[in-house]
């Protein structure tokens, strides 16, 4: 798995990635499979965004790790398990995660006999896309890194950073709402967040990450 400030840096290019390609994820489902699927940050990323997401995930040990960090919000062992959990919450536009502990291959062959057809298969990888590098650049967006010692500092420090956002700016302010619930702080916490030059200029614990 993914060390806590690596894994929140892919969850944070991925949230990136679905703005990317639409603005509006409410009731879309988002699917990935592969073993380690449930850790990727993915599920996290869609929720933030505002959809739904499908993990199929064989490796029950991780599913069940994530699971308890919050970084998924049901973890099932059928598929009529996870589209019952699902079938509410993307009618409603509501987000929520779901992995499937299950064999890969019956499982998408289920999938297909079903007419199982979610709105985006999703295979993760741990490279910027054309199209993100193109969203952040239309909006002199750069990745920032902030430290923080305690969860209470943490959480200052987010409010501090959501006082830097204009109300209105619904992007960045449901990342900052929402990341810690679907990622736990701990000792030594960082944040990452999307900064202008300018932005960051007003706050001078952050740090541009190099390439960004």
């Amino acid at each position: 798995m993914l060390m806590a400030t690596d894994l929140q840096r892919q969850t944070l290019r991925l949230y990136g990635e679905l703005l990317a390609r639409s603005d509006v994820w409410g009731g879309k489902l988002v699917f990935t499979s592969g073993e380690g699927a449930s850790a990727t940050g993915l599920p996290a990323a869609v929720s933030i965004a505002g959809g739904t997401t499908l993990v199929l995930d064989p490796e029950a040990a991780t599913v069940k790790a994530v699971f308890r960090n919050g970084g998924i919000d049901f973890v099932v062992n059928t598929l009529d398990e996870a589209l019952r959990v699902l079938k509410n919450e993307i009618r409603q536009h509501k987000p929520l995660s779901v992995a499937l502990i299950a064999p890969i291959e019956p499982t998408l062959a289920e999938m297909t006999e079903r007419g199982v057809h979610p709105d985006l298969r999703w295979e993760v990888s741990s490279s910027q896309t054309a199209e993100l590098t193109a969203w952040l650049a239309s909006r002199s967006w750069s990745v920032y890194e902030f430290t923080s010692e305690t969860t209470a500092a943490l959480r200052a420090l987010d409010a501090r950073l959501l006082d830097t956002l204009t109300p209105d700016d619904s992007i960045r302010r449901a990342w900052l709402q929402r990341i810690t619930h679907y990622q736990r702080p701990a000792a030594n916490s960082q944040r990452l967040l999307w900064l202008t030059p300018a932005e960051a200029a007003q706050l001078v614990a952050g740090k541009p990450e190099t390439g960004s």
